[in-house]
C-alpha cells in the first residue's frame, strides 16, 4: 500500500506546475460546461399556447378581429364596425411520425387440392423526436390554426338588410361558417 502511495506522490511531483495548471483549467472548464445555467436543472417554463406566427391564441383572435374591422368597414353602408370572433379550439401541431407496414400472405395447399390463403397485416407508427439525450421533443412539421366558431358584428348600418346580407356573405366566404353562427346587428349610437 505504501508502495502505491509513494508512486502516486512521485507522479504528482513529476507532473510539473504547467501541467497542474492545465489540468485544473480543464477541470474547471468541464464543470462550467456540465453545470446547468438555470436553477431548475436546466428546465425552462412552458411558453403560453402560441400559433404559427408566434403569438398567443388571444393575439391571434385579436388580429383576426382587427383585420375584419378594416375589411367590413369598407362595405357600402356599414359605417363604423366592431367585431368579436370566437374560436372552436386551440391550434394543433402536426408531428412527424415514421410508419412501418408489413404484409404477409401465406398460401397453403393440402393433399386433397384444397387451398387456404392466410393474410397478416401489421402497422406501427412512431413519433420522430429531435434533440439530444434527455431533452428530446417531437418534430413539428406543421400547424393547423383554430377554426372560427362564430362572429358577431355591430355596425352603424346593421339595421339595413342589404348591409347585414353583405357582411354575412363576406364572413361565410372567409371562414366557411354556417349562417346561424354569424350575427350582424346595429351599433348603438
Amino acid at each position: 500500500m505504501s508502495e502505491k502511495r509513494g508512486s502516486l506522490i512521485k507522479f504528482w511531483k513529476d507532473l510539473g506546475t504547467q501541467r497542474w495548471m492545465a489540468l485544473l483549467a480543464a477541470g474547471l472548464l468541464l464543470a462550467v460546461i456540465v453545470w446547468p445555467s438555470d436553477p431548475k436543472d436546466g428546465q425552462t417554463p412552458a411558453p403560453p399556447e402560441t400559433n404559427a406566427a408566434g403569438g398567443t391564441m388571444e393575439n391571434y383572435e385579436k388580429e383576426i378581429e382587427k383585420r375584419l374591422v378594416k375589411l367590413l368597414s369598407q362595405i357600402d353602408g356599414a359605417g363604423q364596425v366592431e367585431v368579436m370572433v370566437t374560436l372552436k379550439a386551440s391550434s394543433e401541431q402536426i408531428v412527424k411520425s415514421d410508419t412501418t407496414r408489413q404484409e404477409s400472405l401465406v398460401r397453403e395447399t393440402d393433399a386433397n387440392g384444397g387451398v387456404r390463403n392466410n393474410s397478416d397485416v401489421s402497422e406501427s407508427s412512431q413519433t420522430v423526436l429531435t434533440g439530444g439525450a434527455g431533452a428530446s421533443e417531437p418534430l413539428i412539421i406543421g400547424e393547423t390554426m383554430p377554426k372560427i366558431e362564430g362572429v358577431v358584428v355591430a355596425c352603424e348600418g346593421g339595421d339595413r338588410a342589404s348591409v347585414r346580407s353583405e357582411i354575412s356573405a363576406a364572413l361565410q366566404a372567409l371562414f366557411d361558417i354556417d349562417l346561424h353562427k354569424i350575427k350582424v346587428c346595429k351599433m348603438a349610437s
